[in-house]
């Protein structure tokens, strides 16, 4: 049997430092408690989830809590495990997380652009020979790329 990609979306292979927790749903729907903090990263974000490397197993459907750190910010988003499965590199999980929450989404992206906008700072300042200002950076990714990001803000 064949297996066939059902992912509809294009996943951007960007390693991101993220913190996770698992959210353990309690009968009193607003009272969700947490277990440990794990630190990892991510190994390709898309518009709708994530997938990291995680050093445990995660059964469908689990609720984890996430943290992106992104230079001076910090990102906290919720998502349910839609598969994890041993990754043949290393003693770790890949864990694929779906967020069925715009808000997370968004939250996403706003990470990945910063943390592209920090990768394309330092690489400015090693071609042109010069400290590149964060400002300055921000404003020339702006107007090299923020048409590739118009669709999809334009639901927000």
């Amino acid at each position: 049997m064949l297996w066939q990609e059902r992912r509809s979306t294009i996943r951007h292979a960007i390693e991101l430092p993220v913190r996770y927790r698992v959210l353990v749903e309690s009968k009193q729907k607003d009272k969700a408690t947490f277990q440990s903090v794990h630190p990892h990263k991510t190994k390709n974000i898309s518009d709708n989830g994530l997938l990291f490397l995680s050093s445990e197993y995660f059964k469908l459907g689990t609720l984890l809590q996430l943290t992106l750190p992104v230079r001076d910010k910090v990102f906290t988003i919720e998502g349910r495990v839609v598969h994890s499965s041993q990754d043949r590199e290393s003693s770790f999980f890949r864990t694929g997380i779906y967020f069925a929450n715009p808000d997370s989404v968004f939250k996403v992206k706003m990470a990945e652009q910063l943390h592209q906008i920090d990768e394309y700072r330092k690489s400015l300042s090693r071609d042109e020979g010069r400290v590149i200002t964060e400002e300055e950076a921000a404003h020339r990714w702006i107007d090299e790329h923020s048409r590739n990001f118009a669709e999809f803000y334009k639901y927000f």
